[in-house]
């Protein structure tokens, strides 16, 4: 929950200090049993839920299906990790074109969300992500940086391996 309100304090205060940048003009939020997703346009959200499945979804018809396509990736993630944080709650930024540094996501731990860029995102770059999320999660005092890179590197490259 520390996250949360950590969280929506930063986006009020980005949003009322007139700063522009791409986040702040999410208009539109679509919730998952582990995540909030802000986004732009239904496009924008089509489009994170084809990358990350393959197929496309009518998500305003079928919000289950668009919801578990990305919730079983954050239950894929704690087990692949074996780490399971209690009320475990992600708040997921999509955004059209690279990100900060030319980067296609990243995960910042201020705000404890992810962001990501709609157009280069895949379900590896999604669990990645997710991965440094719930560890910071798990732990009381956050693990080392490359500690968390060896931890996410390792979610992306087992992902699907038993499927």
């Amino acid at each position: 929950m520390r996250c949360r309100s950590i969280t929506h304090i930063a986006v009020f205060l980005i949003l009322t200090a007139g700063v522009s940048t791409g986040f702040a003009e999410t208009s539109n939020t679509f919730n998952t049993k582990y995540t909030t997703i802000y986004y732009k346009d239904d496009k924008d959200l089509s489009d994170f839920l084809w990358r990350l499945g393959g197929t496309r979804l009518d998500f305003s018809g079928d919000k289950d299906m668009a919801s578990n396509r990305v919730d079983r990736i954050v239950e894929r993630v704690e087990t692949i990790i074996d780490m399971r944080p209690k009320d475990l709650h992600i708040d997921v930024y999509l955004q059209r074109g690279d990100l900060k540094y030319n980067e296609i996501a990243f995960y910042q731990h201020k705000t404890c969300a992810v962001y990501l860029s709609v157009d280069k995102v895949s379900d590896g770059v999604f669990a990645h992500e997710i991965s440094h999320a719930i560890v910071n999660r798990y732990f009381t005092t956050p693990a080392p940086s490359k500690i968390q890179e060896i931890i996410s590197q390792y979610v992306d490259r087992y992902l699907w391996s038993d499927y």
